[in-house]
């Protein structure tokens, strides 16, 4: 599979299981995941949520811009204001409180890296849309990509939990994209990546460690919660579509953990293993593809993502990889919970 294979892979996965997820939201008890509209926010079949969108506007500003925190936060506008980046420009009908606060802080002059300074505001609203900064530079250096995450996150979420969670993700979907086919080994050596490129940072630190401790996989809103659920869901599952209907299954913030986990199995199986009546269902293909042209047209298909030697004097902490493997032998074929 080549990477341009899978980079439409990440985009397609990202929004088919965000619109999934969309009539199920707010929902529990789900026994059957069917691809379907009205629901919850009474949408059309195949509809992107803020999470898609978000993500396509963030991929919009990497294209055009580079990365300039400025031109994110302006695309960001340009969604919540004149219905950019959402299926036949129909607008938006959701927005996440902390995204809300933060924009509009944004739209009264707060520079975009200061906007989103919020300690309290640990919800999942960067993590849902940082999925290009994988993809338009993967051969970019860990230090670059962690930064770039870090940045793009604090237009919104600038709390160490989103920050750290954002940069795990990135540099996951920079393990999938690169080819890497045991899902264990790339969460831990991305962990590991992560933790060298953390030290001195104690606030970091101890951000990472308890995201990589979190306890809980219910779909819900918080950072760490939307990561593990989506995660599971991934890991669990033998292809793309037993992936996010797991992630909805969760229940809860079924669109965005369906998003996060999309990203990675379109990644992880290409985009062939998108189901077709899903795939073709989707609204607004038009305004993907013109993104998707420009960005595998930037990728040298000679020149596939290499992966950072590792510093032979660097351990990765037992403590970390006892936590995690704790939890993917509880999580691993357990069925999501379904919260009451």
């Amino acid at each position: 599979m080549t990477t341009r294979d899978r980079v439409r892979g990440a985009i397609y996965g990202h929004l088919v299981g965000d619109a999934l997820g969309v009539p199920y939201e707010f929902t529990h008890d789900i026994e059957t995941v069917e691809w379907r509209g009205n629901g919850t926010h009474n949408q059309p079949a195949g509809t992107w949520s803020d999470d898609g969108a978000l993500m396509l506007a963030l991929l919009d500003s990497l294209l055009d811009a580079g990365f300039d925190t400025a031109d994110q936060a302006r695309r960001f506008l340009d969604w919540r204001d004149h219905r950019k980046y959402t299926p036949d420009r129909d607008g938006r009908f959701d927005i996440g409180g902390a995204t809300s606060q933060a924009l509009a802080r944004v739209a009264d002059g707060v520079p975009a890296e200061e906007a989103g300074d919020d300690p309290d505001a640990l919800g999942n609203g960067s993590l849902m849309r940082i999925l290009p900064i994988a993809l338009v530079d993967p051969s970019a250096s860990t230090a670059e990509l962690v930064d770039r995450a870090h940045r793009s996150s604090r237009i919104t979420h600038g709390a160490p939990a989103c920050l750290v969670a954002c940069a795990l993700y990135v540099l996951i979907t920079r393990e999938l994209l690169a080819g890497g086919q045991d899902r264990s080994s790339a969460l831990a050596r991305s962990s590991e990546l992560l933790r060298a490129e953390y030290q001195g940072q104690s606030e970091l630190v101890t951000a990472l460690d308890n995201l990589l401790a979190w306890p809980t996989r219910e779909g819900r809103g918080h950072v760490s919660d939307s990561f593990w659920s989506a995660w599971d869901a991934f890991e669990a599952s033998d292809g793309y579509r037993s992936a996010v209907v797991r992630a909805v299954q969760y229940g809860n913030d079924t669109d965005t953990t369906a998003a996060i986990a999309g990203g990675l199995a379109g990644t992880y199986w290409g985009l062939d293993s998108i189901p077709g009546p899903w795939l073709n269902g989707l609204r607004g293909k038009e305004v993907v593809d013109r993104l998707l042209d420009r960005l595998v047209r930037r990728l040298d298909p000679n020149r596939e993502p290499r992966l950072p030697a590792m510093d032979p004097d660097f351990t990765f902490s037992m403590s970390d990889l006892d936590a995690m493997e704790d939890h993917a032998e509880w999580h691993r074929i357990r069925r999501p919970r379904r919260s009451g």
